[in-house]
């Protein structure tokens, strides 16, 4: 079996286990959103046996997780605790006991599973460390400053005379929060960074930004043709934008390479850019990117590389 942790409606989740049963392989799409609402998991362990079984409603049938051959963890939701738990101490108990046993039961099974991505790794490809380790292996990086102090954010906006882009550095879950150019207006709100910070990096100008999905040695990247583009920066706002595969150069690809290796990752997307001087410039990389859009309008065959690759490491070929 192949286990995917992803919400019930994901339609990556959902076309890639029709890939898989396409290849002869069962795949089940477990949603952790549903814990303590509904989801049951047990972990009974022996001095032989591990087993975990998890059970969607009372009267359903349980599922026996011991033959997990590989997991793809698409997007491992946080558990949702009932809105009759009051207490705010007590959310924070029950949600933590949920995460642990949840955390508990997808790294057990990746002990004799094959894991894309495993959580430690995913965790650990955070913003700041994944640009630093972007340049230790030779991409170049625009320069960036991730702060929370305002008036050090307003220095850098200075010294690049405005010309600066800013994202945050995770995407919450109620909202969809996109890649901004930097106005005048927007310095009105730098005070807000000591809640929560931000990342700052120079406007790279060029006319093609470029989406790679890596899937293990392979890497499916499309040209996206931003200087057609009405959404300005972030080219997932316009999807009437000309978009076309893209073959990679090879030492680019190397070093793409190199960052997964280090970052410890079979699966992610990357945002490139080609800059004015023909130059590619590397922003960012999400272990849980989104990638079906690029394939229904490009054609690339990302959904079919990625089941296969599972297949391959249920099947033990990829190990």
């Amino acid at each position: 079996m192949i286990l995917i942790l992803a919400p019930s409606e994901d339609l990556h989740a959902r076309r890639v286990a029709q890939e898989i049963e396409l290849l002869g392989e069962k795949a089940q799409i477990i949603n952790w959103l549903l814990a303590a609402r509904g989801l049951r998991a047990s972990f009974s362990y022996t001095e032989r046996l591990a087993e975990i079984l998890i059970q969607s409603e009372e009267d359903g049938p349980a599922t026996q997780l011991a033959d997990v051959g590989a997991i793809w963890t698409r997007r491992p939701s946080p558990p949702a605790i009932p809105t009759g738990v009051i207490d705010a101490e007590h959310r924070r108990f029950a949600r933590q006991e949920w995460q642990d046993l949840l955390d508990g039961l997808t790294l057990s099974l990746g002990l004799d599973a094959v894991t894309v991505n495993p959580l430690p790794a995913q965790r650990a490809a955070i913003k700041p460390y994944q640009l630093a380790i972007a340049q230790r292996v030779g991409l170049s990086v625009p320069e960036t400053l991730i702060t929370s102090d305002p008036l050090r954010a307003e220095h850098f906006v200075e010294a690049h005379q405005g010309r600066v882009v800013h994202k945050a550095m995770t995407s919450p879950r109620n909202a969809f929060v996109e890649t901004r150019r930097w106005l005048r207006t927007d310095r009105g709100a730098l005070h807000q960074l000591l809640v929560a910070p931000a990342i700052f990096q120079r406007l790279v100008d060029g006319p093609i930004d470029i989406r790679a999905t890596i899937v293990g040695q392979e890497i499916y990247a499309a040209a996206i043709s931003t200087a057609h583009s009405r959404a300005g920066l972030d080219s997932r706002l316009d999807l009437d934008v000309p978009m076309s595969a893209y073959e990679i150069p090879a030492e680019i690809t190397r070093q793409l390479h190199a960052l997964m290796a280090a970052l410890g990752l079979t699966f992610a997307t990357v945002d490139l850019k080609i800059d004015n001087t023909g130059q590619i410039q590397f922003l960012e990389l999400n272990p849980q990117g989104q990638f079906l859009y690029i394939e229904i309008l490009t054609g690339l065959p990302i959904c079919a590389a990625l089941a296969r690759l599972l297949v391959n490491l249920r099947r033990g070929l990829g190990k």
